[in-house]
């Protein structure tokens, strides 16, 4: 009997002691984390829209950058998948590799060997000094005038109270069957299209940015190019008339506008507003 108690009580002070290990592990862990990350070079979203393709593909998640460049051949899906989120924040992407399902914990070890810097907002006013009591009627305007949003400020949350799209800089997809057929990007301001390209154009595995003029498929792909040059300086509503793309391409080479699948672009437009502001003017 007693041989049995000795054995309990070692093996409750053994869990006891398992159990304070991986606590203070835990907490090591955190203390870690939170020295790391202000150790790390700070890294603007500006700076991280710049490494956007697979030459140079940053990616941030959860106030960290990473730089996945080497990795990116590696990545077990279509390249396409990934490059969606090169020089953005890629939180959303992370915490759901499938709806609802994040990266595993393998993931995330792999993760940190790419770890380059912190994510900082090159907008945000340094915190104001606080003031004593004695002076602190007296500073109550300078506070609510350093808190007040600036009239840009005010108008970002005008136009998201009422769903309208915001300023700034747009990425959209359009895929069938897993590929990855239109990547467009444009900017918005007041509510006009400028600065409209492709990303990636291609079908049925021809990429039409690889094309000659002897090519085919060349003249299609000129009609596309129309297509957006039909939609510079326009009103983002203008979106719809690539329903009907005639209005937009010319016929080339016997290929009629009527053909040309401008739908497909659309889509992307719209993928692209759905997804919100890719990166602020």
């Amino acid at each position: 009997m007693n041989i049995h108690k000795i054995a309990y009580s070692f093996f409750i002070a053994f869990v006891a002691s398992l159990i304070t290990l991986v606590s203070v592990s835990a907490l090591s862990s955190s203390d870690r984390d939170e020295i790391d990350d202000d150790g790390l070079d700070p890294i603007t979203l500006a700076e991280l829209a710049e490494h956007d393709s697979a030459e140079s593909c940053w990616k941030a998640i959860d106030g960290r950058v990473y730089d996945i460049t080497d990795y990116v051949p590696n990545h077990p899906t279509e390249e396409s998948v990934i490059l969606e989120w090169c020089g953005r924040e890629a939180t959303e992407g992370w915490d759901n590799k499938r709806p609802g399902v994040p990266h595993s914990p393998r993931a995330e070890g792999m993760l940190e060997d790419y770890l380059i810097g912190r994510l900082v907002d090159q907008t945000v006013e340094p915190v104001a000094a606080e003031t004593s009591s004695t002076d602190e009627k007296a500073g109550d305007d300078a506070d609510i005038a350093e808190t007040r949003l600036s009239p840009a400020e005010d108008q970002r949350l005008h136009q998201a109270l009422m769903g309208l799209p915001l300023d700034g800089r747009y990425r959209g997809v359009f895929s069938d069957s897993d590929e990855m057929q239109v990547n467009v990007q444009f900017d918005l301001r007041d509510g006009r299209l400028s600065n409209i390209r492709y990303r990636h154009l291609a079908y049925r595995g021809v990429d039409y940015f690889l094309l000659g003029e002897g090519d085919d498929l060349y003249p299609v792909m000129v009609q596309h190019q129309q297509l957006i040059d039909g939609l510079e300086g326009q009103p983002l509503t203008s979106i719809f008339a690539l329903y009907e793309p005639e209005r937009l391409a010319e016929d080339i080479d016997g290929y009629s506008g009527a053909t040309l699948p401008g739908n497909k672009v659309h889509s992307a437009f719209r993928d692209a507003i759905n997804r919100g502001v890719y990166s602020w003017p």
